[in-house]
């Protein structure tokens, strides 16, 4: 299981363009800029609160997204079925590896 940040930046890599461009810019500083909560607030002239409850508002709705459509799990499990195949030896196999990687 991926530790929480980790989790969070990958929902919001898969999910993100989701959200308002508000949460999106917020969850960014947040998550992958990694600014705490009082320079975000701070650059946004609000509330530390304020910044807080959007951030946990958004990673209910990212989860959730991810529950109903599950995504991020799909890849997970086709990335572990690539690298099983990727193993075996045979020109169709590679074909079929290859074609498979060019849609993720």
């Amino acid at each position: 299981m991926l530790p929480d940040r980790e989790k969070a930046a990958l929902l919001l890599d898969y999910y993100g363009d989701l959200l308002t461009s508000h949460q999106q810019d917020i969850l960014d500083e947040y998550f992958n800029e990694d600014l705490s909560m009082n320079e975000i607030a701070d650059n946004l002239m609000i509330s530390k609160s304020a910044v807080q409850d959007l951030i946990k508002r958004s990673l209910v709705q990212l989860n959730e997204y991810e529950k109903k459509l599950k995504l991020i799990a799909k890849d997970q499990k086709l990335d572990k079925i690539l690298e099983e195949m990727s193993n075996e030896n045979s020109e169709m196999l590679d074909s079929y590896i290859k074609k498979i990687r060019k849609i993720k």
